[in-house]
C-alpha cells in the first residue's frame, strides 16, 4: 500500500475475513493455496508482498534507469527477506504469543539481527536512502519489516548502538505515504518478553474444534411407506 501511495497506483482493498474469504470456491480458483496477501489486476493475480509491491511500484521506486541502483534496491528486497525477516519473527513472535519461546533461538535471532544492523547502520552513514537521494522499494520493504521489532523488543538500550539506522527508520515512517498506511508508530520503551499467558490462550483456541452442526434430513413419506 505505501508503494502504490508512492506510485500512484489506484489499490483497494475489498472486505475480507480470513479462513472464510481465501477459502471460498472463486479465492481458491485465483489463489490455488489460498494464501494472503492475494493481489489481483486486470487477469493478473499474484500472491508475495515482494511480487505485488514490485507490481504496483512505478521505475523510481524500482531504481530508476540504472542498472546497478536496480539491483541494489532488489539487494536489500532480498536482503529483508531472507536476513531481517526470519530473525525478526524468532524473536517477535513469542513475545506476541503466536510461538512458543525457545531460549536459544531467540538469542541466536538477537545475535543475527545485532550483525544485520551493524552492516545496515555502516550502509547508512553517509546516506539519507539506502539507494539514492529518494525512497525506493529497499526503504519501503526493509522498514515495514523493521516495525515488529522497533514496537515489541528494541528498547532504548539495544537501539542506542545504531544511530544512523534509527534516524533513518523515524525519516521513513514519519513520511506522509506511511503514515498513511502505518499510523503513528510508537517505539518500543521496555523489552517484551515472552506471553505465556496469551500463547496458551491462542494454542487452546487453535486446538478447539469447531463443533459441526447435525444437519437433519426432511424425508417424504409416500403412501407404502
Amino acid at each position: 500500500m505505501i508503494a502504490a501511495a508512492y506510485s500512484g497506483s489506484n489499490v483497494t482493498v475489498p472486505d475480507f475475513e480470513y479462513g472464510k474469504t481465501n477459502t471460498s470456491p472463486d479465492f481458491l480458483k485465483k489463489f490455488p493455496l489460498g494464501k494472503v496477501p492475494a493481489f489481483e489486476s486486470n487477469g493478473v493475480f499474484l500472491n508475495e508482498s515482494d511480487a505485488i509491491s514490485q507490481y504496483v511500484s512505478n521505475d523510481a521506486l524500482l531504481g530508476g534507469d540504472c542498472c546497478a541502483s536496480r539491483a541494489a534496491v532488489q539487494e536489500y528486497v532480498s536482503f529483508t527477506e531472507s536476513e531481517i525477516v526470519p530473525s525478526a519473527c524468532t524473536w517477535v513472535f513469542p513475545t506476541l504469543g503466536f510461538t512458543q519461546y525457545n531460549k536459544q533461538e531467540t538469542e541466536n535471532a538477537m545475535n543475527h539481527l545485532r550483525n544485520c544492523f551493524a552492516k545496515l547502520n555502516n550502509d547508512l552513514l553517509t546516506k539519507t536512502f539506502l539507494v539514492g537521494e529518494r525512497i525506493t522499494l529497499a526503504d519501503i520493504t526493509l522498514s515495514t519489516a523493521l516495525v515488529m521489532l522497533y514496537v515489541q523488543v528494541l528498547d532504548d538500550k539495544f537501539r542506542a548502538s545504531y544511530g544512523n539506522l534509527n534516524r533513518w527508520f523515524l525519516t521513513c515512517i514519519n513520511q506522509p505515504n506511511f503514515k498513511k498506511v502505518l499510523g503513528d508508530i510508537k517505539l518500543c520503551e521496555t523489552m517484551a518478553v515472552f506471553d505465556k499467558k496469551r500463547y496458551a490462550e491462542l494454542q487452546k483456541k487453535a486446538d478447539t474444534k469447531p463443533k459441526k452442526e447435525k444437519k437433519t434430513r426432511k424425508t417424504k413419506r409416500t403412501k407404502g411407506t
